[in-house]
């Protein structure tokens, strides 16, 4: 699955516990139908090498960060994994205990609703930000786990003035107070002007690239786009007895390919 670069404590570390949460019974729920297509792979390959390294990921995060955050996971262009990533670290996070959320923010290309392969009827994070529902009544909770999930409904051309919002803030204080650890599933960050607004509501960001892929004169642009926050790279597709590093982003043209 992925190699995880950057995140720089050892692959031995316990997971922090946490305190059970005790949720509503008032809270909708939502049932998720995952097929061979899905990507959450805690259903569909529960025993597989992709688990574990998602549960790496977990813990790393887990102790760099006890009290939980908000992370926001991006690529530097489509196709890379990073909604792969977002869903499967949410639901990481959950299987631990952890009160976790995870948000749709890819307005253009939204990707957590084919990846949980279900739908949002009553809409999501664009009603939300446009003052039609609260936070509260459009979050739903897959039921018997603390893996909550904030959808979009519908693809949005120009979502923007969104992004840039008041609305925005509110939203993301919100989910803050209610979730130990919110995932941000949010769109390739070479082509989105927007990041930087986003940026400043997360603790920390993921840079999610693919082997074989992602070209390295993309890495250096999508990573001076996140800035400070970046927390480290997942990279996807790596062969099981290859290089977890690759020292600058990148030995060649395409990660894992040479000359």
């Amino acid at each position: 699955m992925s190699a995880i670069l950057g995140l720089n404590i050892s692959s031995t570390a316990r997971p922090v516990a946490t305190t059970a949460r005790q949720f509503s019974s008032s809270e909708k729920r939502i049932v998720i139908h995952p097929n061979r297509n899905s990507r959450l792979v805690f259903l569909t390959e529960p025993a597989g090498l992709a688990v574990e390294r998602y549960r790496l990921l977990r813990r790393r995060l887990c102790t760099l960060y006890p009290h939980g955050g908000v992370v926001l996971i991006t690529s530097p262009n489509p196709g890379e994994g990073k909604t792969l990533t977002s869903v499967n670290l949410a639901w990481a996070f959950a299987e631990a205990g952890h009160a976790a959320c995870l948000v749709d923010l890819d307005f253009r290309a939204p990707g957590v609703s084919r990846a949980l392969n279900c739908i949002f009827e009553e809409g999501g994070v664009k009603e939300v930000l446009e003052g039609k529902a609260e936070v509260n009544e459009l979050i739903r909770r897959v039921s018997e786990t603390s893996f909550h999930v904030l959808g979009i409904k519908e693809r949005m051309t120009s979502p923007g003035h969104l992004l840039y919002s008041q609305a925005l803030a509110s939203m993301m204080a919100n989910l803050r107070a209610r979730f130990q650890w919110v995932v941000l599933d949010f769109a390739p960050v070479i082509p989105m002007a927007d990041v930087s607004e986003v940026i400043a509501h997360v603790n920390g960001a993921i840079l999610v690239v693919r082997n074989g892929k992602t070209e390295k004169d993309m890495l250096a642009p999508a990573i001076e786009a996140i800035g400070p926050k970046l927390w480290g790279v997942v990279a996807n597709d790596c062969p099981i007895n290859g290089s977890a590093y690759y020292g600058n982003y990148g030995k060649s043209p395409r990660l894992g390919q040479s000359k």
